[in-house]
């Protein structure tokens, strides 16, 4: 009787791969990949970098992400691959565990297509978390660098959070950013929402400007993100998580475009909030 040979069976490697296009050329679209200026600008709050196969990299996300001084979240690695204005490779280390994050350039009509993919995270159930807020991550900054590149170039962006714990159902708090009847219950007078990814929404405050916007990232009951152009573009992103089935926390970060810092506008979302946990 001969043994049966058993091999171990491991979770494949999982990889974030969004794309986007953007109304600016490859050459633009690259030097704010590359630029330290340009990349405090729109993505982390301090860079620096070495342009070079081999050469390292260091991200700040520090005062845009309420995190700064010796809390600031910091990324750090090295170039590998660099075809300048098509593609870029480094090497990111993400909890001791070697990642590859890439960046492709593609020209398209007017524009850029942009695919990012970040490769490498095991397929472990103890990844999940990190990876799906890698993922988000990475979903969501790609809109933010669209927006920056076509409606905020030369401004710089501050981000403002904000969490609640809400009455209901991570379902029900989602519509109520997501319809025209639950946007008019707390966050403006009239509203008008297409429910869906690209979607447009509108906003009608009395006595202020209105808001337009669209949905930019779309996991229902989960992650949303929308892109707002009031006096100045900006992206709300949204965190769900439902607690028990009676009540869901609501993470919030309102990233704001500005020509300086004195000019940032926070939006009163303290009081919106209020408003939400108890609709109109």
């Amino acid at each position: 009787m001969t043994e049966e040979t058993r091999a171990l069976t491991l979770e494949p490697d999982r990889c974030s791969r969004h794309s986007v296009g953007i109304h600016a050329s490859p050459a633009e679209v690259y030097r704010a990949l590359t630029d330290p200026r340009e990349l405090s600008r729109w993505f982390v709050s301090e860079a620096s970098i070495e342009l070079r196969p081999g050469g390292p990299y260091r991200w700040v996300f520090g005062e845009g992400t309420a995190a700064a001084g010796p809390d600031a979240l910091v990324s750090s690695g090295e170039f590998v691959t660099i075809v300048p204005q098509e593609y870029l490779r480094l090497s990111t280390p993400v909890e001791g565990t070697e990642t590859v994050l890439e960046f492709r350039l593609d020209p398209w009509r007017d524009g850029t297509i942009l695919t990012v993919s970040h490769s490498g995270f095991p397929g472990e159930e103890s990844w999940d978390e990190i990876f799906r807020s890698v993922d988000q991550g990475w979903q969501s900054e790609v809109q933010v660098l669209k927006l920056y590149m076509e409606a905020a170039r030369g401004m710089i962006s501050r981000s403002r959070f904000h969490e609640a714990s809400l009455p209901g159902t991570a379902e029900q708090i989602y519509e109520r950013f997501t319809t025209s009847a639950g946007l008019s219950s707390w966050l403006a007078d009239r509203a008008a929402a297409e429910a869906s990814l690209g979607g447009e929404l509108l906003l009608e405050r009395e006595g202020r400007p209105a808001i337009r916007g669209r949905y930019v990232v779309w996991d229902p009951d989960r992650f949303l993100v929308m892109a707002w152009q009031e006096q100045a573009p900006s992206i709300v992103r949204l965190w769900l998580e439902e607690t028990g089935g009676v009540s869901t926390d609501l993470s919030l970060e309102h990233r704001l475009f500005a020509p300086d810092a004195g000019s940032v506008a926070p939006f009163d979302w303290e009081a919106a909030l209020e408003r939400l946990r108890t609709p109109r």
